[in-house]
């Protein structure tokens, strides 16, 4: 395992002892510097050769509160990931803190290891994709500076379009190819469907005046038929005797790595580094969705399950968290491989997972349950040519439109999950009957 260079800033002796102790059995000798202020970090700062790897930073400090704790972190320490620590679950609170500056935010009742590890990794690689992309912009901001970016003209009279070599070659069309379009009409039939009318009215409120510029971002086609994002800027640069547009100038910029860092910034944002799955966030909107499916329909029937490795700790301890993750991601796909299509499977933390399970009743989703746990009953990894079984305990239970919130279901789910590891474990248990499925203990 890696170890990291991590900075604690937390002015409270008990939670900073939480997070070391937490940190102390993640499985990593991590070297952790503990600071109780912005001042201490701003003087610690100027005593270090290279960055630290990560900055775990509570946002109720001495000298700074709220929101401005974050933004006065990043000035101080921009080229450092920060994961906000913070005791409010709140959503719309979490993206303020990512549009403040941090990568990531962790609520302080949720900290153990793997949640704090898992949260510093994804840290880590969030702020790697926005160097690249923030890289990626500059080197465009160049292009533009050094004018090496494709030029259009367009003349509205007659609708004929001049383009530049290296726009046509940018879309794959040799300097010589006779079958260039020759008109914004033709240019425009080689436009994303999604796409065309908002270039439209881009265009028309910049030639009525209503807009300085027309800028826009869009997919063209390919000479050979793929896709390509490019950006495009211009301005109308004449008029006739009546004060009309005669010809519109721009240049057009190809951006389909900067659209491709942001796909996986999002990615990223949504979905469980190592698995692949939706982490928790993504899944509980997942629930919201379902939710309200069901508060609307009377007959809607949406089900929850809740799994959890059996003796998963054991693994780790025996075999090294390498190992383990090798063991998660077998997991995962083993269940994957047994849901439907439309089945929602997420990552919660360590080795618990969660299915949603829509337009499925509770004898349904048992049925699934039991699916499941067989399949992973049935599964072997291979560790260093050791071939490793595991099982699963599984809680079920339904969305009721009764509930207050989704989380009722989950929280029904969880306690029959429970159940199940106090009566063997390797068994579907829904709240109330549990099964008694013939298992080791």
């Amino acid at each position: 395992m890696q170890v990291l260079d991590i900075i604690l800033i937390e002015d409270e002796d008990g939670d900073a002892g939480l997070i070391r102790y937490s940190l102390k059995f993640s499985g990593g000798e991590h070297k952790i510097t503990w600071l109780k202020s912005l001042t201490a970090l701003d003087r610690h700062l100027a005593t270090l050769d290279a960055a630290a790897d990560v900055i775990l930073l509570d946002l109720n400090l001495p000298d700074s509160t709220g929101l401005d704790t974050v933004y006065r972190c990043k000035a101080m320490a921009h080229g450092t990931p920060i994961v906000v620590l913070t005791g409010h679950d709140d959503m719309d609170f979490s993206i303020r803190a990512l549009e403040a500056g941090a990568q990531d935010y962790l609520v302080k009742n949720q900290l153990k290891a793997e949640n704090l590890l898992r949260a510093i990794r994804y840290a880590m690689e969030r702020h790697q994709l926005e160097q690249r992309l923030q890289q990626s912009e500059e080197l465009m901001m160049a292009a533009i500076e050094g004018g090496n970016l494709g030029i259009w003209e367009w003349d509205l009279k007659t609708d004929a379009c001049y383009t530049s070599k290296r726009l046509r070659k940018n879309v794959g069309f040799k300097a010589d190819d006779d079958t260039v379009p020759q008109t914004l009409t033709e240019w425009m039939t080689r436009t994303h469907p999604d796409d065309t009318d908002a270039i439209y009215e881009a265009l028309k409120r910049h030639v009525k005046g209503e807009e300085k510029r027309y800028q826009h971002e869009f997919r063209l086609k390919h000479k050979l038929g793929h896709w390509v994002w490019v950006f495009e800027s211009g301005h109308v640069v004449s008029r006739d005797a009546e004060g009309n547009p005669e010809r519109v100038v721009g240049i057009q910029q190809d951006i389909s790595s900067r659209k491709d860092m942001e796909e996986q910034l999002r990615d990223l944002a949504m979905h469980d580094p190592l698995t692949g799955l939706l982490n928790r966030r993504s899944f509980m909107n997942a629930m919201d969705r379902e939710y309200g499916r069901v508060k609307r329909r009377e007959d809607y029937p949406a089900s929850i399950l809740m799994l959890d490795i059996d003796h998963f700790k054991k693994v780790n301890d025996t075999h090294g968290h390498a190992m383990g993750d090798e063991v998660l991601n077998a997991f995962a796909t083993t269940i994957a491989d047994e849901l439907r299509e439309n089945d929602v499977f997420g990552r919660l933390g360590g080795e618990e997972f969660a299915i949603l399970l829509p337009d499925t009743p509770l004898e349904g989703a048992l049925k699934v349950a039991e699916k499941v746990r067989a399949g992973v009953e049935t599964m072997q990894v291979n560790l260093n040519g050791h071939l490793l079984g595991i099982t699963a305990s599984v809680g079920v239970d339904t969305l009721r439109a009764d509930d207050h919130h989704p989380d009722g279901a989950l929280a029904r789910a969880d306690a029959a999950l429970y159940t199940a590891k106090q009566t063997g474990r390797n068994r579907v248990c829904q709240q109330i009957p549990c099964g008694t499925l013939d298992a080791p203990a």
